[in-house]
């Protein structure tokens, strides 16, 4: 009777190269197929833990990843002709763009920090402008929307309701040049209706109205305000104390 000896399993070569391909653990540099290059930890085949990316178009990243994406705090630059890098982007990041809190370093010299979500400006933050103003407030889809505040080159400034990135609904506009303040309702980046009140420093302005306005009589400003269709039609949207004691000082 003959021996029978039981056949041993075979593994193909492709599958084994193929499972000996996979990436675990630190690699020091591994090439795409465009010439792109990373140098970091990978898991089943992922890029996961810390590495840099640099593409063949000269953007660099240095940060966290997770199953292939850049994901929990790095940073973005880009190569500038010198051979330098310069700063782009440092924060937060969620399944491959910005989202959390970062601070972006835009190229004509804008700077914004705050919130981000899905790689947009989104939240509360501060937006420094290249020309010398400022805006700090609420953002929605990379559009100053909600309630925020904008300084002008000149000091002068707008506290109020924006909408798609203009000044629309209830707000005051401080000139601190002649020492005046302007409270009252805002349509498509225009006042349509206000009421203008002397600042507590308006002698100590550059350019101060030479008398005081005078305060307003009106026996019942309240009901006047409630009755205007314009009011009603306003968005204001969610006011905190010190603007909603603004919104009953008008009128």
């Amino acid at each position: 009777m003959p021996f029978y000896r039981h056949p041993r399993n075979f593994t193909p070569l492709s599958v084994a190269a193929e499972k000996k391909a996979i990436k675990n653990g630190l690699h020091h540099q591994i090439f795409t197929s465009r010439l792109d290059v990373y140098r970091g930890d990978w898991k089943s085949d992922l890029k996961e833990g810390k590495g840099s990316f640099f593409t063949i178009t000269g953007k660099l990243y240095e940060g966290d990843w997770y199953k292939g994406f850049r994901h929990g705090f790095g940073t973005l630059s880009h190569r500038l002709d010198t051979g330098t890098f310069r700063l782009d982007y440092r924060g937060d990041w969620v399944r491959g763009k910005p989202e959390g809190i970062g601070v972006w370093y835009y190229e004509n010299g804008d700077v914004y920090l705050g919130h981000w979500k899905k790689g947009h400006r989104h939240g509360y933050g501060k937006m420094w402008y290249a020309d010398g103003t400022l805006y700090v407030g609420y953002w929605n889809k990379s559009l100053r929307e909600g309630l925020g505040m904008f300084v002008q080159k000149n000091g002068n400034r707008y506290e109020g309701h924006w909408e798609n990135n203009i000044k629309s609904g209830i707000g005051r506009f401080y000139h601190l040049h002649t020492g005046q303040m302007q409270e009252g309702c805002w349509v498509d980046d225009i006042c349509v209706k206000s009421r203008m009140s002397d600042i507590i420093i308006r002698q100590f302005c550059d350019m101060p109205t030479p008398y005081p306005i005078p305060p307003e009589q009106l026996e019942n400003p309240r009901k006047v305000l409630d009755e205007s269709e314009l009011w009603l039609k306003m968005k204001i949207g969610n006011i905190d104390k010190k603007l909603r004691y603004c919104i009953d000082q008008m009128w």
